[in-house]
Protein backbone atom coordinates (compact mmCIF):
# COMPACT_ATOMS: atom_id res chain seq x y z
CA UNK A 1 0.00 0.00 0.00
CA UNK A 2 1.13 3.52 -0.71
CA UNK A 3 1.87 6.17 2.16
CA UNK A 4 -1.13 8.90 2.93
CA UNK A 5 -0.14 12.34 3.21
CA UNK A 6 -2.63 15.20 3.63
CA UNK A 7 -3.67 16.79 0.48
CA UNK A 8 -4.81 20.29 0.29
CA UNK A 9 -8.89 19.96 -0.60
CA UNK A 10 -8.65 23.31 -2.88
CA UNK A 11 -6.03 21.41 -5.09
CA UNK A 12 -8.82 18.43 -5.83
CA UNK A 13 -10.44 17.80 -8.87
CA UNK A 14 -13.70 15.51 -8.55
CA UNK A 15 -13.65 12.17 -10.92
CA UNK A 16 -17.49 11.98 -10.23
CA UNK A 17 -19.80 14.83 -11.19
CA UNK A 18 -22.23 13.79 -8.50
CA UNK A 19 -22.62 12.71 -4.60
CA UNK A 20 -24.57 10.09 -3.38
CA UNK A 21 -26.78 11.65 -0.45
CA UNK A 22 -26.51 7.94 1.36
CA UNK A 23 -22.77 7.94 1.38
CA UNK A 24 -22.42 11.43 2.15
CA UNK A 25 -24.90 11.42 5.16
CA UNK A 26 -22.91 8.58 6.50
CA UNK A 27 -19.65 10.35 6.41
CA UNK A 28 -21.49 13.35 7.96
CA UNK A 29 -22.56 11.25 10.59
CA UNK A 30 -18.62 10.14 11.43
CA UNK A 31 -18.22 13.61 11.56
CA UNK A 32 -21.26 14.88 13.42
CA UNK A 33 -19.55 12.13 16.15
CA UNK A 34 -15.95 12.96 15.62
CA UNK A 35 -14.98 10.10 14.35
CA UNK A 36 -13.51 11.56 10.89
CA UNK A 37 -10.08 10.28 12.03
CA UNK A 38 -11.52 6.56 11.37
CA UNK A 39 -12.26 7.63 7.69
CA UNK A 40 -10.08 5.72 5.13
CA UNK A 41 -7.62 7.64 3.01
CA UNK A 42 -9.42 8.81 -0.22
CA UNK A 43 -7.94 7.78 -3.51
CA UNK A 44 -5.60 10.20 -5.75
CA UNK A 45 -3.60 10.12 -9.16
CA UNK A 46 -2.83 12.90 -11.55
CA UNK A 47 -3.98 13.73 -14.93
CA UNK A 48 -2.69 16.74 -17.03
CA UNK A 49 -0.68 17.75 -14.32
CA UNK A 50 -3.70 18.18 -12.05
CA UNK A 51 -4.80 15.96 -9.00
CA UNK A 52 -7.67 13.64 -9.48
CA UNK A 53 -9.78 12.70 -7.03
CA UNK A 54 -10.89 8.73 -7.79
CA UNK A 55 -12.72 7.61 -4.78
CA UNK A 56 -13.65 9.68 -2.12
CA UNK A 57 -15.52 12.26 -2.80
CA UNK A 58 -18.41 12.18 -0.26
CA UNK A 59 -15.29 11.79 2.46
CA UNK A 60 -13.66 15.23 0.87
CA UNK A 61 -17.20 16.92 0.51
CA UNK A 62 -17.86 16.22 4.28
CA UNK A 63 -13.81 17.56 4.92
CA UNK A 64 -14.80 20.42 2.92
CA UNK A 65 -18.04 21.07 4.72
CA UNK A 66 -15.95 21.22 7.98
CA UNK A 67 -13.55 23.31 7.36
CA UNK A 68 -10.77 21.05 6.59
CA UNK A 69 -8.42 22.10 4.55
CA UNK A 70 -6.82 19.24 3.66
CA UNK A 71 -7.86 15.56 3.42
CA UNK A 72 -5.39 12.16 3.91
CA UNK A 73 -4.97 10.41 0.60
CA UNK A 74 -3.11 7.85 -0.71
CA UNK A 75 -1.40 9.08 -4.38
CA UNK A 76 -1.26 6.19 -6.71
CA UNK A 77 -0.50 6.54 -10.60
CA UNK A 78 -2.89 6.51 -12.54
CA UNK A 79 -2.12 3.45 -14.56
CA UNK A 80 -1.86 1.77 -11.14
CA UNK A 81 -5.81 2.07 -10.11
CA UNK A 82 -8.37 -0.72 -11.11
CA UNK A 83 -10.44 0.55 -13.36
CA UNK A 84 -10.59 2.02 -17.26
CA UNK A 85 -7.83 4.58 -17.39
CA UNK A 86 -9.36 6.38 -20.54
CA UNK A 87 -12.56 6.92 -18.40
CA UNK A 88 -10.66 8.60 -15.41
CA UNK A 89 -8.82 11.29 -17.97
CA UNK A 90 -12.09 11.66 -19.61
CA UNK A 91 -14.21 12.35 -16.07
CA UNK A 92 -11.51 14.45 -15.22
CA UNK A 93 -10.87 16.58 -18.66
CA UNK A 94 -15.02 16.99 -19.27
CA UNK A 95 -15.74 17.90 -15.70
CA UNK A 96 -14.48 21.68 -16.11
CA UNK A 97 -17.40 21.49 -19.17
CA UNK A 98 -19.89 20.43 -17.17
CA UNK A 99 -19.41 23.01 -13.94
CA UNK A 100 -17.26 20.79 -11.98
CA UNK A 101 -13.51 21.89 -11.15
CA UNK A 102 -13.27 21.50 -6.89
CA UNK A 103 -15.34 19.70 -4.66
CA UNK A 104 -17.23 22.94 -4.13
CA UNK A 105 -18.90 22.86 -7.50
CA UNK A 106 -20.62 19.32 -5.96
CA UNK A 107 -23.20 21.23 -3.89
CA UNK A 108 -25.96 21.34 -6.08
CA UNK A 109 -25.06 17.73 -7.51
CA UNK A 110 -26.10 15.59 -4.46
CA UNK A 111 -29.05 12.95 -4.79
CA UNK A 112 -30.35 10.37 -3.94
CA UNK A 113 -29.14 6.71 -4.61
CA UNK A 114 -31.49 5.82 -7.11
CA UNK A 115 -30.74 9.40 -8.98
CA UNK A 116 -26.89 9.09 -8.62
CA UNK A 117 -27.46 5.22 -10.41
CA UNK A 118 -29.34 6.89 -13.22
CA UNK A 119 -27.01 9.93 -13.41
CA UNK A 120 -23.65 8.75 -12.53
CA UNK A 121 -23.31 5.09 -12.83
CA UNK A 122 -25.50 5.38 -16.08
CA UNK A 123 -23.12 7.64 -17.51
CA UNK A 124 -20.12 5.95 -16.80
CA UNK A 125 -21.28 2.81 -18.11
CA UNK A 126 -23.17 4.05 -21.58
CA UNK A 127 -19.48 6.08 -21.81
CA UNK A 128 -17.54 2.63 -21.39
CA UNK A 129 -20.05 0.67 -23.69
CA UNK A 130 -19.83 3.40 -26.83
CA UNK A 131 -16.10 3.52 -26.18
CA UNK A 132 -15.57 0.24 -25.05
CA UNK A 133 -13.41 -1.37 -28.53
CA UNK A 134 -10.73 1.24 -28.40
CA UNK A 135 -10.68 1.06 -24.33
CA UNK A 136 -10.44 -2.62 -24.41
CA UNK A 137 -6.18 -2.66 -25.39
CA UNK A 138 -5.28 0.29 -23.23
CA UNK A 139 -7.09 -1.23 -20.35
CA UNK A 140 -5.14 -4.62 -20.86
CA UNK A 141 -2.15 -2.97 -21.34
CA UNK A 142 -2.01 -1.23 -17.66
CA UNK A 143 -3.97 -4.44 -15.63
CA UNK A 144 -3.01 -4.19 -11.92
CA UNK A 145 -4.57 -6.70 -9.00
CA UNK A 146 -8.46 -5.32 -7.95
CA UNK A 147 -7.99 -2.40 -5.09
CA UNK A 148 -11.17 -2.84 -2.43
CA UNK A 149 -12.92 0.74 -2.81
CA UNK A 150 -14.26 2.17 0.32
CA UNK A 151 -18.16 1.92 0.89
CA UNK A 152 -17.61 5.26 2.93
CA UNK A 153 -17.93 7.81 -0.39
Amino acid sequence: MSNTEPVPIEALRPNNWYLNRAKLERVRSAWRRGEQGSLPPVLVTQIDGELSLIDGHARTYAAYENGAAAIPAIIEDLHAIEGSTALYEHIHRAGPGRGVRRIADLESRIVDPPEHERLWIGYCEAWLREHGDALRQDDKDHQTPPQTLSPTG
